[in-house]
């Protein structure tokens, strides 16, 4: 699991790339809670994301979590077809908000502030 950080307009995106699975599903909810602060807007961008296992689902459902706990926010922008449908399969997506493009996702968390 490979994620890189960015700030885009004071929204933490952040890109995951190829596999959410066993093996990297502990690093990312590592990671990404080790970074998030109380009250933060984080972006998923699961554009280059090529596949997720019960492993990464668990992942996702824990920030998710974590991010209610901490007063903090996480959205999902750029899912591509074959995530949305594991997504719609395992009810994940009614955890999260989704967006098609990055964009659109920064301006939603602008917009409640």
């Amino acid at each position: 699991m490979e994620m890189r950080f960015e700030y885009t307009e004071n929204v933490l995106v952040v890109h995951l790339q190829m596999f959410l699975d066993r093996s990297g599903a502990e690093n990312f909810k590592y990671a990404l809670s080790e970074r998030m602060r109380a009250g933060e807007k984080i972006i998923l961008d699961l554009e280059k994301l090529v596949n997720i296992d019960n492993y990464g689902l668990d992942a996702l459902l824990a920030v998710a979590q974590k991010a209610l706990e901490n007063d903090s926010e996480i959205k999902l922008a750029r899912v591509s077809a074959d995530m949305q449908i594991v997504l719609d399969i395992t009810k994940v997506y009614q955890v999260f908000e989704i967006y098609s493009t990055i964009e659109e996702a920064v301006k939603s968390c602008q917009e409640k502030v």
